[in-house]
């Protein structure tokens, strides 16, 4: 003992030590690397971020353009290029498709170029205009539809727009994007303070404003965010800004998205230099926890080591048990199957003498003792087992007819207050008026118990248990439903089996389920698990309504 005492008496001065000496160190390292995993992470999703922004927004512009193609052949199959070139007509559908002021003016061109009705501002400057020669108009008059890009024309006034030729192409039907509309799309993308966002054609002309006012992009720029386009869902950061960049417009143009390193890092930073400061201050506390509370948790090691020794004993002794009651019952179980057919035999032995004339069977007397002799040993081993049995198992059965929701709330009303610690909602579905069933009340809340805990167990933390009970035919149901992880195939396989566990180590026996299944055996119902749909573990007790014959009392 005095020995043991100087032990812990010395392990108090270098613990206090080793201690104060290595907490900090640790402490700052951590801190470090920390603050770079984090700022990596930030600058990962910062880059997820505004890749996926560049996505979503290449969608709502390119179905903007398609859904503007459309209306436009929709228009032309509803009209004939004769019906348009009425002003009035054109002056109608103009009208119908403006309603949300996405077009400036519309215009009817025939196959030679001629420009044969407009409606919209510019009618001065367009009137009798030929565009045989403008690139825009060989484009649709090749593909059917076109988009172009922002240029001038003869508006002089730098604008883009969108035509659709019929599938002869004997006309086009052109319209004006609105360029305010158009350029909102592009500049309401969130790339937050120092960012920017525009669109650039193939030859490095920008077809929306820079919010830094870059007008033309280098060879070298287009090359980089083509590349980045090529593998679109990426960011790459160069520099101080992280890029992102994706096609349009069947590939004719590139959406590039670029936000700003120092201020996406803004509010990492301010968290780092608090994060600093904590980690300084508790430096300096762990040092005066360690010299304050150094005694006390020496001391209650050396009791808890005392109390694991005690406990570890106490285990193996548990252990013993049940091992030793578990061959119990497989031995009893084994020794009655060749008793029950050596007490079979003996009978038929003895049926067959009763057959035989007494005269002509020497020694009948002695083959009569001899059976005799057998049946009383075999009354003995079968006492045996049935001690044996005694042993693994309590065969007490004290029934009464018992409400069955009320047993359930009883049991339930044990845990709320753990599953409210949990977080865990246990929720009633309780079929009312169901009829007395004759049980061990006892016996049977002793299961609901165990499978409420489990169910605590599985879900962990923020979660709900469904409790259900009606009545099925002849049977009463109840069912337990989790939110926990469900069973898996291994586990399903082995839920029965004595000693298996999935808890961690030291908090469960593996003889829950195992227990609870002999009980319900025992009070002629069963026990069934599997997973519900939707995930979870489902638990079912099927009890059965038929009484027994004889007076019961019934359990309040």
């Amino acid at each position: 003992m005095r020995s043991q005492e100087a032990y812990y008496t010395r392990q108090k001065y270098l613990f206090a030590l080793v201690f104060i000496a290595v907490s900090i160190v640790p402490l700052l390292i951590l801190n470090y690397n920390a603050s770079r995993f984090y700022q990596q992470s930030w600058m990962e999703r910062t880059s997820l971020e505004l890749a996926t922004l560049a996505g979503d927004r290449r969608a709502l512009i390119d179905q903007f353009l398609e859904n503007q193609e459309d209306q436009l052949a929709g228009f032309m199959a509803l009209a004939s290029p004769r019906m348009l070139s009425e002003n009035t007509r054109l002056a109608t559908v103009f009208q119908a498709m403006n309603r949300n002021r996405v077009i400036t003016d519309l215009g009817v061109i025939d196959r030679a170029g001629n420009h044969l009705a407009y409606q919209g501002p510019f009618e001065k400057e367009l009137a009798g205009k030929n565009y045989a020669k403008a690139e825009w108009f060989a484009e649709v008059m090749r593909s059917g539809r076109y988009v172009s890009d922002v240029f001038t024309g003869y508006r002089k006034v730098p604008h883009l727009i969108v035509a659709v030729a019929d599938p002869d192409r004997t006309w086009i039907l052109r319209a004006t994007i609105n360029s305010a509309l158009f350029h909102n799309l592009v500049a309401s993308a969130n790339v937050g303070p120092g960012g920017d966002a525009y669109i650039v054609n193939r030859r490095g002309e920008l077809q929306t404003p820079s919010r830094h006012g870059h007008t033309m992009i280098t060879p070298e720029e287009m090359r980089f965010f083509t590349s980045l386009a090529d593998n679109a869902g990426t960011a790459t950061r160069r520099g101080d800004q992280i890029y992102s960049a994706v096609h349009l417009n069947n590939r004719q143009w590139l959406l590039v998205l670029e936000t700003d390193v120092a201020a996406s890092l803004a509010s990492y930073n301010k968290a780092r230099r608090l994060d600093t400061a904590l980690a300084v201050s508790a430096s300096a506390v762990i040092v005066l926890v360690a010299v304050l509370l150094m005694h006390s948790m020496i001391g209650r090691l050396a009791r808890a080591e005392q109390e694991r020794s005690q406990l570890a004993h106490q285990v193996r002794e548990v252990e013993k048990l049940a091992l030793i009651g578990r061959l119990s019952a497989s031995v009893a179980h084994e020794i009655n199957n060749p008793l029950q057919i050596i007490s079979d035999q003996a009978g038929l032995i003895d049926e067959l003498l009763d057959e035989e004339q007494p005269d002509r069977v020497h020694h009948l007397a002695d083959y009569r003792q001899a059976i005799g002799k057998i049946r009383t040993q075999i009354g003995r081993t079968s006492t045996i087992t049935r001690r044996l049995l005694g042993f693994s198992r309590n065969q007490d059965y004290e029934p009464s007819a018992t409400r069955i929701n009320q047993a359930i709330e009883e049991t339930a009303a044990l845990l709320e207050h753990e599953a409210k610690r949990h977080r865990i909602e246990l929720v009633r579905h309780y079929q009312p008026d169901l009829p007395l069933i004759h049980t061990d009340v006892g016996q049977l809340q002793q299961v609901i118990l165990n499978l409420l805990h489990n169910a605590i167990d599985a879900i962990g933390q923020d979660g709900r248990i469904d409790i259900r009970s009606r009545r099925e035919n002849d049977s009463i149901v109840v069912e337990f439903a989790d939110t926990g992880p469900g069973l898996s195939d291994e586990v399903m396989a082995h839920l029965y089996d004595p000693f298996f566990t999935t808890k961690p180590k030291g908090k469960g026996t593996g003889l829950g389920l195992y227990v609870c299944r002999d009980i319900m055996s025992r009070l002629g119902g069963e026990l069934s698990a599997g997973n519900q749909p939707g995930g979870g573990a489902l638990f079912t007790l099927r009890l059965p309504l038929t009484r027994p014959s004889g007076e019961v009392t019934e359990h309040a």
